[in-house]
């Protein structure tokens, strides 16, 4: 069951913006096997931008821009 982060887009809505890079270069979008993993994925994002923002390089976000969700996978019932 996949799971990823979504962050809320002005224009797009709740979409996920989390990418890895595929040895090849490729970007894929980034998913976590339990809600658990992309939590603690979400909460180290958090911690890394805290020291960010207290360096001054980058501004703060909204914990409430992000959430977890289900991704519901092709042929899937709901």
């Amino acid at each position: 069951m996949p799971y990823e982060i979504q962050h809320r887009t002005l224009f797009n809505g709740w979409i996920n913006t989390w990418s890895y890079a595929e040895a090849d270069g490729l970007m894929q979008p980034e998913t976590f096997a339990t809600a658990n993993e992309a939590k603690a994925a979400l909460d180290e994002f958090f911690e890394d931008l805290e020291e960010e923002v207290a360096a001054g390089q980058m501004a703060p976000h909204n914990r409430d821009e992000f959430r977890v969700e289900y991704v519901h996978q092709t042929g899937e019932s709901q």
